[in-house]
């Protein structure tokens, strides 16, 4: 069965043509069809990659690709080739980054030349299996790029619910837009993550292990999303995050653009060896820094203690060394706190923000050691610690650089709350309201729930809970140890059977950490409907229709997306 990829040659003379541009008939081809103009300036790290094909007149062959770092970028291996597959040289690729609007071979402002060329080593020019290249360029300014995603996260993606992975992922390029031409301006466009199993049985082409699937399921309106033609290399990430995790890269698909078939995408969480491998062969080796602890959302201690924090600066890289690993810490929202490091090496510089922890650090490799944060400000206030790890080689994964840890110091509880609907009919319906003391050191006594009664609404068991009516209502919860959670039970009738907004507030006679906002809680009651309305302390699309699409899928031809 024939396929697309997604590079496109941009003949001056052929923009209507771009039948002429697919490569054979037997293989896979490369768009963004029924997407929206991407804002200026949201992605920094997208790139324009042009290519100066001697076989091609007047004109260049497009392509998109992703900065990963100041001197590396990450394309498809069938970007790098020429039309007639032999392999581009660099002397004759260029890239622009963070440009909305496209450009082109001829020397435009912020034209890169490529330096080097560093392709997969197991790429199949049939299958695309392994289409994956890395161009390394002149350092840049930008400081902004994606991370590529780790195993963990592609297994959330995995794991989603159906209509948790619709929409789920985004795409970008200047690819063909379905009317035939290339788009002048940076386009986007949400689709579906479409898991390997359920990708094979719905495309006709053979998917490799190397890839991975999106497409637009259950378009809205009749409006059909994919990528298409022009829009090979360019990435795929999870969600709208500016700096996102990157799980794909815009590889092959059906010659039919926006069919509903699955369009397939390297699976860069699988080809991170390589990336190392890669890297390193040029010269300029990425690796992957964690600085990681205990997970625990919040330490407590007494105004004017010490907090202990252990953490393990670790070298995630599959293989690659770094030098001069280093633990980097900041104190923020603190009055007259201090942190010092206890790690071999640095324990003794009471002051310092920075410690190397070693001058060589392997693959896999980790060192222990620990900050203590001293607070002498007798005011109760909380911190936020952040510690930072880095080398001197460029992080691929700068996503997990950072552990942030919060220190309350403070002798008053730390409360919270959470609400629920149970139930509900015409015009009743049943609250759960839990009142948490997270505080391990400080009880909270005499707490209790406030809340203002929407028109037409009564509590209708207030007396047997002890509630004082007015307004607002007050419902006492009683006294709560530390960590100790209590719950009401509110039952509520209307004569309007209308979906009301309730805003409840938590009290105690100490009060609460300051700055906290999870002691208020609006939340929606419906009634005569079904039930699965939750809220919880401000601290803390669609879909339905997917499986429609999965009945209308066409056949067709593989095409690269170039």
């Amino acid at each position: 069965m024939p396929l697309r990829t997604v590079s496109a040659a941009l003949l001056a003379c052929l923009l209507t043509a771009p039948g002429m541009l697919l490569h054979a008939a037997d293989g896979p081809s490369p768009r963004i069809v029924g997407g929206n103009q991407a804002p200026a300036d949201f992605w920094p790290w997208m790139a324009q990659l042009a290519i100066d094909d001697p076989n091609v007149d007047n004109g260049y062959l497009l392509c998109g690709a992703s900065q990963i770092s100041p001197r590396w970028v990450l394309t498809a291996h069938h970007c790098t080739q020429y039309q007639n597959d032999a392999l581009a040289t660099a002397d004759r690729m260029f890239v622009y980054i963070g440009e909305t609007e496209r450009k082109g071979t001829f020397p435009q402002p912020g034209r890169i030349a490529v330096e080097g060329i560093y392709r997969h080593q197991n790429y199949n020019n049939f299958s695309f299996a392994h289409d994956l290249a890395l161009l390394r360029i002149p350092a840049t300014s930008n400081s902004q790029w994606p991370s590529l995603a780790d195993s963990g996260t592609f297994a959330e993606l995995e794991s989603r619910s159906l209509s948790q992975r619709d929409e789920a992922v985004t795409a970008l390029g200047w690819g063909q837009t379905g009317s035939g031409n290339l788009s002048t301006r940076l386009r986007e466009v949400q689709l579906d993550y479409i898991p390997r199993t359920i990708c094979n049985e719905l495309s006709t082409l053979s998917i490799p292990a190397s890839t991975i699937c999106a497409a637009e399921l259950n378009p809205i309106n009749g409006i059909n999303q994919d990528t298409c033609f022009g829009d090979s290399g360019g990435p795929l990430f999870i969600g709208e995050d500016p700096n996102p995790w990157l799980v794909g890269l815009t590889s092959f698909g059906l010659e039919n653009c926006a069919s509903g078939a699955p369009a397939g995408y390297n699976h860069v969480t699988t080809e991170i060896a390589e990336i190392e491998r890669l890297t390193t062969l040029g010269g300029v080796p990425l690796v992957d820094m964690t600085v990681n602890g205990a997970n625990t959302t919040r330490y407590y201690q007494p105004l004017n203690g010490t907090q202990n924090i252990t953490a393990t600066l670790r070298n995630n890289s599959t293989r690659n060394t770094a030098t001069n690993a280093t633990v980097s810490r900041s104190l923020d929202g603190g009055l007259a706190t201090s942190a010092r490091f206890d790690w071999n090496g640095c324990s003794a510089l009471a002051s310092a923000t920075r410690c190397t922890v070693a001058s060589s650090l392997a693959a896999g490799a980790s060192r222990t050691g620990s900050v203590a944060v001293t607070d002498s400000s007798g005011t109760d206030q909380v911190v936020t610690l952040t510690l930072s790890a880095s080398a001197d080689e460029n992080d691929y994964r700068r996503r997990n650089d950072d552990r942030v840890q919060e220190i309350a110091f403070s002798n008053n509880p730390d409360l919270a709350l959470f609400a629920a609907q149970q139930t509900s009919s015409p015009t009743r319906a049943r609250l759960t309201l839990t009142l948490s003391n997270h505080s391990p050191l400080n009880a909270a006594t005499n707490t209790g729930l406030s809340f203002p009664l929407p028109a037409n609404t009564q509590l209708v068991n207030g007396a047997e809970l002890g509630c004082q009516q007015g307004n607002p209502v007050f419902c006492p919860v009683g006294d709560l140890n530390p960590e100790q959670s209590q719950t009401l039970a509110l039952e509520f009738t209307t004569d309007t059977g209308i979906s009301q907004v309730f805003t409840f507030n938590a009290s105690a006679d100490q009060g609460d950490l300051p700055g906290d906002t999870d002691t208020e809680v609006d939340i929606t009651v419906q009634y005569n409907a079904s039930v699965n309305t939750a809220a919880r302390g401000s601290s803390g699309g669609g879909g339905a229709s997917l499986w429609l699409g999965l009945m209308a899928l066409m056949l067709g031809v593989r095409r690269p997306r170039n």
